[in-house]
């Protein structure tokens, strides 16, 4: 079976195996951001506090993960295609954790201004995030499959898709939501809320940017 990782030199399997250390840090982010809608759900604020730390401290790891990579990309002598794929795909990749950081950030400040937090519209951003949460795990799943079966990467990234396609439903629900709730008087907290639901979304955008990548890496080396 032709797999990218007998065709592709030394340095290209190095990336993509740093990669997937790259996409692993991703996913703890998304988890802890999860934990930090579990703590807002229960009323805890000083536990979505902790979480929202580590989800601050393990995005800045997987940025300077993405740092290395960049480097190695920008000295090693790749095919230029290559290149310019595999920089798409850590780039894409630490958006998703970046747009979770700035959603958890934003919940931080409305905590932080004694808003109380709508449980149903917290509880939809948990629905978005365990949805994104199966889409990283399944772009892991992909891109090892980039050194296995490329037929294999490709079917995942299908997968990817259909999720996407779901969160984009479930945005909808979530804005309804918000909307409702500020039907009287749209307030900087509401606007707040439609921002984070809007971040939640584009790290939804860039799990299937990722998997258009990974595709595209899938194909060109079939």
């Amino acid at each position: 079976m032709s797999t990218w990782f007998w065709v592709a030199g030394k340095r290209e399997r190095e990336v993509i195996l740093r990669s997937i250390e790259h996409l692993d840090k991703v996913m703890s982010v998304v988890n802890h951001f999860n934990q930090m809608l579990e703590h807002i759900i229960r009323g805890d604020k000083a536990g979505a506090c902790r979480e929202f730390s580590s989800v601050d401290n393990i995005e800045k790891e997987a940025d300077v993960i993405k740092r290395k990579l960049i480097e190695e990309l920008s000295r090693g002598s790749f095919h230029p295609l290559d290149r310019e794929d595999l920089l798409r795909l850590v780039l894409s990749s630490d958006d998703i954790a970046a747009y979770i950081k700035a959603s958890a950030r934003k919940l931080l400040l409305l905590m932080d201004m004694g808003y109380e937090l709508s449980v149903e519209i917290v509880q939809h951003m948990r629905s978005i995030s365990e949805n994104i949460v199966k889409a990283v795990k399944i772009l892991i799943d992909a891109v090892k499959q980039l050194t296995k079966s490329l037929e294999k990467a490709i079917t995942l990234s299908h997968l990817v898709e259909e999720i996407e396609e779901k969160i984009d439903d479930m945005r909808i629900e979530a804005l309804k939501s918000i909307f409702r709730l500020c039907e009287k008087e749209f307030t900087g907290t509401c606007m707040m809320l439609k921002e984070i639901i809007d971040d939640l979304e584009l790290a939804s955008d860039r799990c299937e940017d990722v998997s258009d990548i990974i595709r595209s890496i899938a194909v060109s080396h079939s």
